[in-house]
């Protein structure tokens, strides 16, 4: 008899709750309950804004708007600003060391093409008018765009009776380089005077008058020179 009252003991504490399993349960209960409330203030700060809120249709003023990253943007403009300016001011410097280099580079071909037009000279003094016409024509190459030397070498042409290719010369120059240019007025003077171009002639000789009226007695005195000795 008290070996089975023992043994119903056992069984009736098996069958009794476990106050183990209980407060388990009891913690768990609260873990979820936690996290549940922390999912829902999650998906209330996530909500989105409702811009359209307080429109009506005799209002439309929007009382919320979307605040953007602005710091984010205006921080972007500025360095977009200071790129933009270092690369102008990476370009001007180049303009700068260009035209520069430029200016250098034409100083040095107009003393060498000055070099070329004294040897020129001292060779059309000596009567010698085609090693004249050379060192000139060698000027030309490195700069072209100077009336003396164009107009020398015609000079030259004309000296060796070469008209129509001095002629050239000198309209090159009235044309594209100088149209007041006193020398090339009088030297295609000279040379149409010599083709029998009454006409060519008298006009080259208004136009030098016109254009040098500070120059006139250097016209007269190559009307008389060039009778003899042109």
């Amino acid at each position: 008899m008290h070996e089975h009252q023992h043994e119903q003991l056992h069984e009736d504490f098996l069958a009794q709750p476990s106050k183990v399993n209980d407060l388990m349960k009891f913690i768990s209960d609260i873990a979820n309950a936690n996290k549940m409330e922390g999912d829902d203030k999650k998906k209330e700060a996530k909500a989105e804004v409702d811009i359209s809120a307080g429109v009506t249709d005799t209002s439309f003023m929007v009382m919320k708007r979307y605040v953007s990253n602005s710091k984010r943007s205006r921080n972007s403009s500025k360095r977009t600003a200071v790129k933009s300016n270092m690369n102008q001011m990476t370009f001007m410097r180049q303009i700068e060391s260009t035209q520069e280099e430029r200016e250098k580079t034409r100083i040095e071909r107009m003393r060498i093409a000055n070099n070329y037009r004294r040897l020129g000279n001292c060779e059309y003094r000596r009567t010698m008018y085609d090693k004249a016409i050379e060192f000139y024509s060698r000027g030309l190459d490195y700069i072209t765009d100077t009336p003396v030397l164009f107009c020398n070498r015609a000079l030259c042409y004309i000296k060796k009776r070469d008209f129509k290719r001095a002629l050239m010369d000198l309209e090159h120059v009235l044309n594209d380089l100088d149209q007041k240019c006193l020398r090339a007025w009088l030297y295609k003077a000279g040379a149409l005077k010599r083709l029998n171009n009454e006409a060519g002639f008298e006009e080259c000789i208004d136009n030098a008058r016109r254009f040098n009226r500070a120059n006139l007695a250097y016209v007269d005195v190559f009307l008389e020179k060039m009778r003899s000795d042109f």
